[in-house]
């Protein structure tokens, strides 16, 4: 499928490789061999290391883990610190298990890539197949998320996505060639909304990250988890301008079984309607249903509770960026799950 004229100059092209064969980036591309290397070794004792390093990294004191465990504690209050912890470690082996295999679809063969796939709940992806309409996937942020999302291309869907650049250009390069290794087109966020919308337009399907905190100005405030969190009201107006079926996308990397587990739910039902903040609690729940079943597999080291309603609520990051010597102020994480009523 040909990228929209208008996009064209907007795309992610491979070609820009040759502008980081450079000396600076020698040890970037040295770490990239090092993990093509490691994507051959038997995923078995890729993992035996991965829950390794994570089982002497979650005693560290870390900033991540301080996030972590605001926002364990935030989201599940009825998780004791013993609890809390645990969740943490093996939070952090699923994540090194997935980094360490990331060579993966740049190295192995198609067949190889295929045996790591597992697929819960294809028969909805197949329903919405038949509807002969793109279809965005929303996608929350699991440590899976690129490895299962690269699915839906290999079995030839044609995919659209839009990322945020990483700081080093030799790896964005790297993950973006990933990405497009089985076709589709992939933009900055940057690009804009309406670059998006010409791929749907156009026949592409796309993903979409529901959870990221963008602040106040383009977020309504919606319950996720029992907390107020400031959700992007982008995905009902999207689906609608472009007549887009809707369904969830969860990946999991199972540590039991070594697979990557692609999660279809259902298409979502009369979305979007004419209420933004049912659509929006509609788009949360479907998160949560998963998310509860596989609280490992999410990104806990994100601030996802950042934006607050108002001042009244506590900020629940504030002592994770403190030093060991300094003792931080005491937080109630409950109030952050008081109810919110937007005026108006």
């Amino acid at each position: 499928m040909r990228i929209p004229e208008e996009n064209k100059n907007r795309a992610f092209d491979k070609g820009i490789v040759k502008n980081f064969i450079k000396i600076k980036y020698v040890f970037s591309w040295l770490s990239l061999a090092l993990l093509c290397v490691v994507a051959f070794i038997p995923n078995r004792i890729r993992d035996f290391v991965a829950v390794l390093i994570a089982s002497i990294l979650s005693f560290l004191p870390l900033t991540p883990r301080r996030v972590a465990y605001a926002n364990m504690r935030t989201a599940f209050p009825d998780l004791s610190a013993k609890e809390c912890r645990a969740l943490y470690r093996k939070s952090l082996a699923v994540g090194f298990s997935v980094t360490l295999a990331y060579a993966e679809p740049s190295v192995l063969p198609r067949f190889l890539l295929k045996r790591r796939w597992k697929l819960v709940g294809e028969e909805n992806l197949n329903k919405a197949l038949l509807l002969k309409k793109p279809i965005i996937f929303v996608a929350p942020h699991c440590f899976a998320i690129d490895r299962c999302g690269l699915y839906l291309s290999f079995c030839g869907i044609n995919m659209c996505t839009m990322v945020h650049a990483q700081r080093n250009p030799v790896y964005d390069w790297f993950l973006n060639q990933q990405r497009l290794r089985f076709g589709g087109a992939v933009y900055e966020r940057s690009s804009g909304l309406r670059t998006l919308i010409r791929e749907l337009k156009n026949g592409r399907s796309c993903f979409f990250l529901p959870d990221e905190d963008l602040g106040r100005e383009s977020s309504r405030f919606i319950n996720f988890l029992g907390v107020p969190k400031a959700t992007v009201s982008t995905l009902p107006k999207l689906a609608k301008v472009t007549d887009a079926v809707t369904m969830q996308l969860f990946s999991v990397y199972n540590l039991k079984t070594a697979n990557f587990e692609v999660h279809f739910s259902k298409p979502f039902e009369n979305f979007p309607s004419n209420d933004l903040e049912h659509d929006l609690s509609v788009m949360n729940q479907h998160i949560e249903q998963e998310l509860l079943l596989h609280r490992e597999q999410y990104m806990w080291f994100l601030r996802f509770f950042k934006t607050r309603p108002d001042e009244s609520y506590p900020d629940i990051y504030e002592n994770t960026h403190l030093s060991l010597l300094k003792k931080g102020k005491s937080i109630d994480y409950a109030a952050r799950r008081r109810p919110f009523v937007e005026n108006g």
